[in-house]
């Protein structure tokens, strides 16, 4: 507490004569309001924790927000972004400060398109601590909700991509902090909260986020969700029934990051009831404290055709005889068959694993070693440094391992950037007969929810 003090103190040489704050103390050309909210917002925490603040200091940081939100709005629309970002920022300290700000509420709602997700964040907030829940709050929540992308357990923002918005150090890690932080103090989607607080914690390495920005939003946040959700220690036990019977007991007594599981086989959850019946799954907390759960289903679809499905993943599989770009599923014994996979990911995937089963009836063809075909290694995304530069595998990602079987090709991606990959390979024809082939299946290793399938195929190798 004697540091925190002092470095609150030591913030007054960074206050100039306007009372807005500037990065170095005593330049004041380098007066920026959204520096000025920053500190005000350390300032005002600083003030409910406890820790002597200057009155004068507050008032005249206040005072120079108030001017700021005066100047016109930029001209040019590329600058929209940021500069509702600042702007968003003074009106909520200075909405937390008791100052109203209804008008600026109005006028920012008004820009609520050009805005990014952390600065409906600060305007929600902004309304909250003016007391209004009303509409505007409601439909800024919807907003927000907007921006989250669920998936499985996990949830976070996928904020807009604005070179502007880099003074602000943007990134999604930031922005679904900020976001956390407003959705929490509105007390509503418990849920999706808890997802986005998993998400955070997942892509914390080495106890800390990527830089200083990301570390003290999300901190900021996370302790307002452990004072709303958390403050009770655990000492309960966590029971899971599947109908009438207690399948899961476990005791958990005080603050830890262990979790227990448990696993079933479908033949064991099918015993339990009789076929047709529905019985519900019933996590119950017996005691004080919260109970985290995640239940997981795997499964195989008992079918022998299945359609293409998107759950993350959009996947598309070729065929065509080589030397010909129209696709077909008919071919002749010996026919050279190009295989050409196609995944399209909407945002960057880390850890992919692809499983294509080849046609009964066909052989793969070593294509790396053979001279059979060559040309088509070259042409493919097949391995590092093959038909691109290096530099391209390394800002794009792809396959960096492949095993070919002779039921099946797998690739493993350990970086895959937004955008569609393209992986090529060859078959031959051996063997006459019509063959239904399973779908090409992509997963994230680590996120099996997140997957994506094309349908079966169906393969003939003519006489």
């Amino acid at each position: 507490k004697q540091v925190t003090q002092s470095a609150i103190e030591e913030l007054r040489r960074y206050q100039c004569g306007s009372g807005g704050f500037s990065f170095w103390p005593g330049e004041c050309a380098s007066v920026s309001p959204y520096l000025t909210s920053w500190v005000l917002h350390v300032l005002q925490t600083g003030k409910k924790l406890g820790y002597r603040i200057d009155a004068d200091m507050l008032e005249r940081a206040y005072t120079y927000l108030e001017t700021s939100l005066g100047e016109k709005r930029p001209t040019n629309e590329a600058y929209m972004s940021a500069y509702t970002s600042w702007q968003a920022f003074a009106v909520m300290v200075l909405a937390q400060g008791g100052r109203n700000v209804d008008s600026h509420v109005n006028r920012l709602i008004g820009y609520a398109d050009k805005m990014p997700a952390f600065a409906l964040a600060h305007l929600s907030d902004a309304l909250l601590a003016a007391g209004d829940k009303g509409p505007r709050g409601a439909e800024l929540r919807r907003r927000m909700l907007n921006t989250i992308l669920p998936e499985g357990g996990f949830a976070h923002v996928e904020e807009l991509s604005d070179p502007y918005l880099l003074w602000y150090w943007n990134s999604n890690i930031r922005s679904t902090a900020i976001v956390l932080g407003a959705l929490v103090r509105r007390g509503e989607d418990e849920e999706m909260v808890k997802r986005i607080v998993r998400w955070l914690m997942k892509v914390r390495k080495d106890g800390r986020w990527g830089n200083t920005q990301q570390n003290a939003w999300a901190m900021d946040s996370l302790v307002d969700y452990y004072r709303k959700y958390e403050s009770e220690v655990p000492d309960f036990t966590g029971v899971v029934s599947l109908g009438s019977e207690t399948v899961v007991k476990e005791a958990f007594r005080g603050r830890s990051t262990e979790m227990k599981t448990r696993e079933f086989t479908m033949a064991q959850v099918l015993a339990k009831g009789t076929a047709g019946t529905t019985l519900p799954v019933l996590f119950d907390r017996q005691g004080t404290g919260t109970l985290f759960y995640m239940m997981r289903l795997r499964y195989a679809v008992e079918a022998s055709k299945l359609d293409a499905l998107d759950q993350g993943f959009k996947v598309v599989r070729r065929y065509n005889i080589q030397g010909s770009k129209d696709p077909t599923t008919t071919f002749g014994p010996g026919d050279l068959i190009e295989v050409t996979l196609t995944i399209r990911n909407t945002k960057e995937r880390r850890f992919v694993a692809v499983t294509d089963p080849i046609p009964a009836g066909t052989e793969p063809v070593e294509t790396w070693f053979a001279t059979t075909a060559r040309e088509l290694v070259d042409s493919g995304e097949t391995r590092p440094g093959t038909g691109s530069s290096w530099f391209d595998w390394w800002s794009r990602g792809g396959f960096d391992h492949i095993e070919k079987h002779d039921d099946r090709v797998n690739l493993f991606a350990t970086r895959m950037a937004e955008g569609s990959h393209t992986f090529t390979y060859l078959l031959r024809a051996t063997t006459a007969g019509t063959f239904v082939t399973a779908p090409t299946y992509v997963e994230e290793m680590y996120e099996p929810e997140v997957f994506g399938r094309t349908a079966s195929t169906i393969v003939e190798v003519k006489r």
